[in-house]
Order: C-alpha cells, then sequence, then structure tokens
C-alpha cells in the first residue's frame, strides 16, 4: 500500500511538472529529484507493525542461523541482536568435605519418610505411627521392627455368579 501511494505521489509530481509553463528543465529536474527521495522514503516499510522473531535454526546447507526478526508487512528479515548479559561470577568450586556427613543425614532422613509414607499409603503401616514419624515429632523414638499390616474390612464379593452380558 505504502508503494502505491509513492509511484502515485511521483506521478502527480511529473504531471505538475510538465503543466507548469516557463520552468527550466534543470528545475523540473530537481523538483522531480526532490519528489522521487520523498517517494522511496514513503516507500520504505518502518516495521511499526507486529514482528515474527524466527529461532535460531540451520540452513539447509547446514550453516547455522541466529535469531531473526521478521517484518510481514514487507518481507524483509534481519538479525535480532540480543543483549548479552555479562558471565555468571563464579563465586562456589570445588568440594567441602565437611558438608557431606549432614547431606548424608538429610538424605538418610528423606528417604526414611520416603519409606514411612509409601507404606502407609500401601496400607502395611497404620496412619498415627506414620504420621507421628513423617511430621519429625519424635526423630530419636525407637522406629518399629515389623510393618503392622492392616487389613481391609471390606466384605468379599464373589465376581463368577450374576454376570451380565452387554448386548
Amino acid at each position: 500500500m505504502r508503494r502505491i501511494v509513492a509511484c502515485s505521489v511521483v506521478v502527480l509530481a511529473v504531471a505538475g511538472g510538465l503543466q507548469i509553463p516557463g520552468l527550466p528543465p534543470w528545475g523540473l529536474i530537481v523538483g522531480l529529484a526532490v519528489i522521487g527521495v520523498l517517494a522511496w522514503r514513503l516507500s520504505v516499510c518502518p516495521h511499526d507493525g507486529p514482528l515474527a522473531l524466527l529461532p535460531a535454526t540451520t540452513d539447509l546447507d547446514g550453516t547455522a542461523l541466529p535469531p531473526r526478526w521478521h517484518c510481514d508487512a514487507c518481507g524483509l528479515t534481519w538479525v535480532a541482536n540480543f543483549e548479552k548479559q555479562h558471565t555468571p561470577i563464579l563465586k562456589f568450586s570445588g568440594y567441602d568435605e565437611s558438608k557431606a556427613v549432614g547431606a548424608a543425614k538429610r538424605a538418610a532422613e528423606l528417604e526414611e519418610r520416603q519409606r514411612a509414607l509409601a507404606l502407609q499409603r500401601a496400607g502395611l503401616r497404620p496412619a498415627a505411627t506414620a504420621a507421628v514419624r513423617s511430621s519429625g515429632g519424635s526423630k530419636k523414638g525407637k522406629p518399629p521392627q515389623n510393618p503392622v499390616h492392616v487389613p481391609d474390612t471390606a466384605d468379599v464379593v464373589p465376581i463368577g455368579q450374576g454376570r451380565r452380558f452387554a448386548g
């Protein structure tokens, strides 16, 4: 649309310049040059609409393509130069042996809590015992030696009798 407007401005300027009597030829040329520059400036896309961000990919021949902006109005594509943040500062490096004991203790406590919760969900331990142990209420308490099995009190229903067939 912008190019159509720019071309019409040039055509009107040429028609108007030829209609002016007594205009020297150099004046017509200068006037047309100024109008041509203005028309060219009007025909350039300002990229003011929404732009598409194309991701970084590889080209068909295997070359890496960086992320690019794409304007739908003019079809132009250019490299998206994102500001690079400074590299992170490395504050900690290496291995601290003094923290290994505490980490192993926390890992063992986590494993014990997960195991107790799994036993409770499976119905192999009463909820009260697992709740006290998982909440950390008595860490120094003696753990139960054998898991307690709580039988399900639901009535057993035979499957073989009274079957219904669909259809």
